[in-house]
């Protein structure tokens, strides 16, 4: 913003957010609002959630608004950081004949009209309507007369946004969730990305950010939308969404249900950090094939992820199966070393037929990513411990014997 900006604006005021209802031009949209870089410390996951929670509808609203003449759009929900909008308050002349307002009726409406205005130095984000500010966008960068659609308006609503302190990035990132929550289902992105009541959306950006592992690397975590990871990757380890479910993973059951819905304390919330931390940690400084491949560099993950070898801890489902046991015997009083140490004893060869219909489909040669707890079960099994549901445990023989009946026939 170069230039002063003054907007007409109601105040209003819902809990304890101040926030402006303005009309916006559309050549404001385009011009003003940026793009939600500044409410993460990660740019790889601001960039991520632009992708995920914009671009792809951006098309579709753009298509909408050149297509139709009786097109409406809904509010967009402005966030305002790098500074506070201005307010000024006009006074309502009630002196016409037209406006037969009480005294009470005036006292309601006192200070509630005005000007919002903003200095030039202020930052805008949408916090809700991302899509339809990228619509807005591409319409006018394709519009034959783009002069006329500058000028077409769209509601906006401004919030302060306290840059300065990260309580203030957590209340705006969490006005995010709550708003797309009650709006609409919340993809597992933005989950991860900005909510603040779920634990280990918390946990998975914290390790992101600060864990060195991860960190320090500019690929061992893959910035896609899906757990599994695209067959022509190259680098990574896993996904963020697959890291999300790892942090899941090593949970223990009993308030995983709380953990995930309701904010946990900072000592939970430390308590779970450090936990992934020391996982990851051992992880991949007991596994000679893990250490190689992430911490030497003597290799590509492809190495171990391939038709002709296939480690399960560089698959997924396999990295997910191999948490829960680790997660499952550390909870039954032994170390995470050991836990670690012995799992990694087991036979982790998905070619081999103790695997066969379990995570690896022999016949059609490719995983089978919805048997997590059989996997689990297995592994727990092949260590001689108990496994954690003796059920799915049976699944596994009978699965085993449907196989061999029909290979017989």
């Amino acid at each position: 913003m170069s230039d002063r900006i003054l907007l007409p604006a109601l105040k209003s005021r819902v809990g304890d957010w101040i926030y402006y209802v303005c009309s916006l031009s559309f050549n404001n949209v385009a011009s003003l609002i940026k793009a939600p870089d500044e409410i993460h410390k990660s740019k790889k996951l601001s960039e991520w959630i632009q992708r995920e929670a914009i671009e792809k509808h951006a098309g579709e609203i753009a298509d909408y608004i050149s297509s139709n003449d009786q097109r409406f759009l809904g509010a967009v929900i402005v966030g305002v950081y790098d500074g506070d909008p201005n307010w000024a308050p006009i006074e309502v002349n009630y002196n016409t004949p037209d406006i037969q307002a009480t005294e009470e009726q005036k006292e309601d409406l006192s200070g509630k009209i005005g000007v919002l205005s903003f200095s030039g130095e202020e930052k805008l984000f949408a916090i809700d309507g991302q899509h339809r500010v990228a619509g807005i966008k591409k319409a006018l960068e394709e519009a034959e007369n783009r002069e006329d659609l500058e000028i077409e308006n769209i509601c906006a609503i401004f919030v302060g946004h306290d840059d300065s302190s990260e309580q203030g990035k957590l209340r705006t990132r969490r006005l995010f969730t709550t708003v797309n929550k009650k709006a609409k289902a919340v993809s597992t992105a933005a989950t991860i990305a900005l909510d603040e009541d779920n634990g280990f959306a918390i946990v998975t950006r914290k390790l992101v950010d600060e864990f060195s592992l991860f960190s320090d690397s500019d690929d061992l975590v893959s910035f896609s939308s899906n757990s599994a990871l695209n067959k022509r990757e190259s680098r990574a380890f896993t996904s963020i969404v697959g890291l999300y479910e790892l942090v899941k993973d090593l949970h223990e059951a009993e308030g995983k249900r709380i953990f995930e819905n309701a904010r946990p304390t900072e000592r939970e919330l430390n308590e779970h950090y450090q936990f992934c931390c020391d996982y990851f940690s051992n992880l991949f400084e007991m596994s000679d094939e893990l250490k190689e491949v992430f911490i030497d560099r003597g290799a590509l993950p492809y190495t171990y992820r391939n038709e002709a070898v296939n480690n399960l801890l560089f698959r997924p489902v396999g990295q997910r199966a191999f948490a829960r046991a680790t997660q499952f015997l550390t909870q039954k009083g032994h170390s995470i070393i050991y836990s670690i140490g012995a799992l990694l004893e087991s036979n982790l060869d998905l070619l081999h037929e103790d695997w066969h219909h379990i995570l690896w489909d022999p016949i059609a040669k490719q995983m089978i990513p919805k048997n997590v707890k059989l996997a689990e079960n297995l592994l727990l099994d092949m260590i001689q411990e108990d496994v954690r549901d003796p059920k799915q445990f049976r699944k596994i023989k009978e699965l085993r014997a449907e196989f061999s009946e029909g290979q017989q026939v």
